[in-house]
């Protein structure tokens, strides 16, 4: 999860009682760069706009511009009305970085981990959807999600640990370094896919870390 800054007056359309006009996905595009708030994965083919709060047909939750999110139909569909009192990525009161720990798995099959870092019901609620949003496989149209979600997240993978090897390796020129630098900074971006991933593959790497502790200012 990464935290996104809302910006501007509420779309019009919403006083209208429409809250999936292009204008308002337009804005959440933009304001979320491209990614599903919940599991990060950008270029969405059908993006979904989501109640952060189920409005369950109360007309103000359903068209409060503080209550729509851009999300993927995966992560939309196993949120439902189920999951509540989760972290708001849109709040500056929790670091939603810090507070949620994201590490890849070994091997594509395993199980991504997401764990607590902060005491805080908020925090525990969200890090069992978003275990649920990286992991679930339970039905056949949910493995073939998760298998596609994890493919992708391990190309980028496979980047960060390609650039951390000419990093901390002593034979690497000053220029190859810099280079590979300049590439895990643009992944530790925000508009970057999976960008809590490549930050806590940062903290959690002391070598790492001690190389680029210049680009951690998250």
């Amino acid at each position: 999860m990464f935290s996104v800054y809302r910006i501007g007056d509420a779309p019009i359309c919403l006083e209208k009682k429409i809250y999936n006009s292009p204008e308002v996905v337009e804005r959440l595009e933009q304001m979320f760069h491209g990614k599903c708030y919940l599991c990060e994965k950008a270029d969405l083919q059908a993006p979904e706009i989501e109640h952060f709060e189920p409005h369950e047909g109360n007309p103000k939750l359903k068209y409060d511009w503080n209550n729509l999110y851009y999300s993927c139909a995966r992560c939309n569909s196993i949120k439902s009305n189920r999951h509540r009192n989760l972290v708001d990525c849109c709040s500056d009161n929790i670091d939603v970085v810090r507070a949620i720990k994201c590490l890849m798995p070994r091997t594509p099959d395993g199980d991504v981990s997401i764990t607590q870092e902060v005491n805080d019901i908020r925090v525990e609620n969200t890090v069992l959807l978003l275990d649920r949003c990286f992991n679930e496989d339970g039905s056949a149209l949910r493995g073939i999600t998760r298998a596609s979600l994890i493919e992708t997240m391990y190309e980028y993978f496979c980047d960060f640990l390609k650039y951390r090897q000419i990093i901390v390796n002593r034979r690497t020129t000053p220029r190859e370094k810099q280079d590979a630098k300049d590439a895990l900074e643009v992944m530790l971006q925000n508009q970057f896919e999976f960008s809590a991933f490549w930050r806590w593959h940062v903290l959690t790497d002391r070598k790492l870390k001690n190389e680029v502790e210049d680009l951690i200012n998250f």
